[in-house]
């Protein structure tokens, strides 16, 4: 804002000026309104003026009415010099100037004593930007214009929008290519770029910097940028070299320098194979700087490090765990990447998980997860394949991970087979069986179940407990007398 009003503080400090009326006398005050793409902006010359006369012009050629005219302030004087200001900024100085509050809300300028501007965080960043672009419209080729643009690039990136924060910056880019504020806004852009997963992009960006013939401070961060870079579009052996290069010529300044070299350096060891290599420097660096400030980029280290160890287990839950702290395509491509892994390590339970995980937040894995499903239906068809036994606990781990309709479906395939069980067995298998009718078919139809089961049920313990798990079902669903019946032994 500095930057802005130093750009506008000639509109506010010139003398006041007479204007002709329509009379032909002079006037001493003034009001304009102009309409600018839905917006009002509004010109207000004023020099000790009754206030309650230039609102009630202002209101007037703004077609709004004026409310809040009663207080003790009808008698103020006001001086004000504001030019093509928008409405709510001109009522803001002209009113805070004598300790008065307005607002325009519902057709009308209200007007009150006293009390806090009610302008959100928005509306001040959206004013801010709006001062720099009106300024940088009517100076473009002010000394501080490149500035201007920077401060928007700055505005942008604190309410994160990095895509609006990187046009900023490569609009002073090319447009001030000679500021000396063009290095920052070069490394600026290639880390947005980065924030994108534009690898390529961020490398060519960060090339041109380091490109630049004049001095800047900016060059062992893009070296260290540029590698990341590097690394991430698949030349490790290369992304080595430069951190190894980098080392010689400056030494890290601080721990977040030697955690982000140590990052480079981790993922280039795991893309060329050396994953247990990788994950001894990953453990070292953890002990004695952490990774708490950056902690996504420590979960995708690790996993990558995991897979290329052959550690497949643990590269699964790893890239899980990052899916979960990341967003948009990367928080696909992690969930995408933890459920191969499970398949191909044998667990499509796992995988089913972490597919259903994924649905529940939108993201669907396609053929992965088809994959495992048809997996499991393979291997519940294969005669003698699994005992009813390892079926019926495969079943319950179905269920367990929130996978209802997978257990069901299980369920229904050895139901023939429940005569083959033991008496706690086929307990075991009411159990689980009436849970997944109730979450999939619905609780009448777990009930009709349930009264069958019962049927061949003598143990009077065993029964008590399915009388039990029916009443907590039905109190669940909000069936109070039904289930009182139930805890009664009646269903």
């Amino acid at each position: 804002m500095k930057l802005a009003l130093t750009f506008l503080a000639a509109f506010a400090i010139s003398p006041t000026q007479e204007v002709p009326d329509a009379s032909g006398l002079s006037s001493r005050w003034r009001v304009e309104i102009e309409r600018e793409e839905g917006e009002l902006f509004c010109t207000v010359r004023a020099d000790q003026d009754p206030l309650l006369d230039v609102l009630r012009e202002l209101a007037a050629q703004a077609d709004l009415s004026l409310d809040g005219v009663q207080g003790s302030w009808r008698r103020t004087l006001v001086s004000a010099d504001l030019r093509h200001r928008p409405l709510r900024q001109a009522l803001s100085f002209l009113l805070g100037s004598v300790g008065l509050h307005g607002e325009v809300r519902q057709g009308a300028i209200y007007v009150r004593e006293g009390g806090e501007d009610t302008y959100t965080t928005d509306e001040l960043y959206e004013s801010a930007l709006a001062s720099y672009l009106r300024a940088l419209r009517s100076f473009p080729e002010h000394p501080q214009a490149d500035d201007a643009v920077r401060s928007q690039a700055r505005i942008e990136e604190s309410r994160d929008r990095h895509a609006a924060a990187r046009a900023h910056y490569e609009s002073l880019i090319e447009r001030y290519p000679d500021s000396e504020l063009a290095p920052e806004a070069m490394f600026k852009s290639g880390g947005l770029l980065m924030r994108e997963g534009a690898w390529q992009e961020a490398s060519q960006r960060l090339s041109d910097l380091l490109r630049l013939e004049v001095e800047h401070a900016f060059e062992p961060r893009a070296r260290l940028e540029l590698a990341y870079c590097v690394a991430e579009l698949g030349a490790h052996e290369r992304a080595l070299y430069m951190i190894d290069a980098l080392e010689g010529i400056a030494p890290p300044k601080d721990a977040d320098e030697e955690r982000r070299r140590a990052q480079v350096r981790i993922r280039a060891m795991a893309g060329l194979g050396q994953g247990r290599q990788a994950l001894a420097l990953l453990d070292d660096v953890d002990r004695r700087l952490g990774f708490a400030t950056t902690k996504r980029e420590s979960l995708a280290l690790r996993a990558s490090a995991c897979e290329s160890a052959g550690l497949l287990d643990e590269a699964a839950r790893a890239w899980l765990s990052y899916g979960r702290v990341a967003d948009g395509l990367e928080r696909t491509r992690a969930y995408t990447r933890a459920a191969r892994l499970a398949v191909d390590s044998g667990d499509e339970l796992a995988a089913l998980f972490i597919a259903q995980l994924a649905k529940r937040e939108g993201i669907d894995l396609g053929e992965v997860g088809r994959e495992a499903r048809q997996r499991l239906s393979l291997e519940e068809s294969e005669l003698g394949a699994n005992t009813p036994v390892q079926r019926l606990a495969r079943a319950e781990r179905l269920f367990s991970t929130g996978l209802h309709s997978e257990a069901l479906k299980s369920l229904q395939a050895i139901e023939p087979l429940v005569p083959q069980l033991t008496v706690e067995e086929r307990q075991r298998f009411a159990r689980v069986y009436t849970r997944a009718m109730a979450s999939e078919m619905g609780l009448d139809a777990a009930l009709a179940y349930l009264r069958t089961a019962l049927v061949g049920i003598e143990d009077a313990e065993a029964r008590r407990e399915l009388y039990v798990l029916a009443a907590e079902l039905l109190e669940q669903d909000g069936r109070l007398a039904d289930a009182i019946e139930a805890y009664r032994g009646r269903i």
